[in-house]
């Protein structure tokens, strides 16, 4: 049994539409499915939760971008017996990309249905050791306590909150970057007519200038580094992320190693000349920018800052620390 799990609001809307083109060959190959689609009320995470909670084998087919991936991730609950397809139909295409993974279609949906587990993969995990700004999962916007005060003023310790990724984790400014587009009501207007895109552009412009130089100790693997303006920085899973930027190039899925990049003390004006090259992997070379790898990363930053898994954004926190989580995603592509 398949169990097709569907994102109709991927790829600007186009999500069910995808899936349509894509059913006559699952149906041809006789193969027992149940197509599951996610809503308001009965979301990915909550989805995956059930289906993989049976203690039972269970292939999950998954339809949608790299932030419905990172909802699969977080609801699975039976990493051993769940094996997951994953078919692209959002914009970002940074898993895929990483992954090395070129097949589409047909060829694909074949691989797929052989439910075979083609390739294991490492999965992130970031431990928030308190939060603030808690966000709306559906406005993205911070949620206002019963006094009406918003989150902002006062950090609260975490319980262990924990949110796993597939690609990567960052703080500071691509965070900042991620929370504003989602919160944004021209979001919605660009992606029904398919240019999305144009608003993370737009929102990266302007964060550019308005997020915060902040001080960050970094602990690598217990190696501590002291960085006193930080724009961002970012752990990573696979060598792509943002839509194509290759900031950690030697990232790899499955050696049980996380990459490190950030910026330190760079002129805001120079990211417009910098960032470009990133896309190739070409930016380590420009000073004021910093990497480095290693199984365990704590970030601690003087003032809280958005923190992003895969993108999706759920608080600020002035203390994460990221490492490798202890289960490894099976896929059968």
């Amino acid at each position: 049994m398949f169990h097709i799990i569907v994102n109709p609001s991927s790829s600007s809307g186009r999500g069910k539409s995808k899936w349509d083109k894509l059913e006559a060959r699952f149906r041809q190959s006789g193969v027992p499915y149940k197509v599951h689609f996610s809503s308001v009320s009965n979301s990915i995470e909550k989805i995956c939760a059930e289906l993989t909670s049976r203690g039972e084998d269970c292939n999950l087919v998954v339809l949608g971008g790299d932030g419905t991936m990172n909802a699969v991730v977080n609801g699975i609950q039976d990493f051993e017996h769940t094996k997951v397809g994953f078919i692209q139909t959002g914009s970002g295409n940074d898993l895929i990309k990483g992954l090395g993974i070129k097949m589409r279609g047909t060829e694909l949906v074949d691989s797929i249905l052989r439910g075979e587990t083609v390739r294991t993969c490492d999965i992130g995990r970031v431990t928030y050791h308190n939060q603030s700004s808690l966000l709306d999962p559906f406005t993205h916007k911070p949620l206002k306590e019963a006094s009406g005060i918003t989150q902002d003023s006062a950090l609260s310790p975490s319980t262990g909150k924990v949110r796993l990724f597939n690609i990567s984790a960052g703080i500071g400014f691509d965070a900042a970057v991620c929370q504003r587009a989602d919160s944004s009501g021209l979001k919605t207007i660009l992606n029904s007519i398919r240019m999305g895109k144009l608003i993370y552009i737009s929102e990266a412009i302007h964060m550019i200038f308005a997020s915060p130089m902040a001080g960050m100790k970094i602990t690598c693997d217990g190696r501590e580094t002291e960085r006193p303006r930080t724009l961002f920085a970012v752990v990573m899973n696979t060598c792509y992320e943002g839509g194509g930027f290759k900031f950690c190039p030697d990232a790899v899925n499955n050696d049980g190693v996380l990459g490190l990049f950030g910026t330190g003390d760079l002129n805001r004006m120079n990211f417009f000349r910098i960032f470009p090259t990133a896309y190739k992997g070409n930016h380590l070379r420009f000073k004021g920018l910093f990497s480095d790898k290693g199984k365990c990363i704590t970030i601690r930053s003087a003032v809280p800052l958005w923190v992003h898994t895969d993108g999706e954004v759920t608080c600020k926190s002035s203390e994460i620390t990221i490492d490798i989580y202890d289960h490894k995603l099976q896929l059968l592509m």
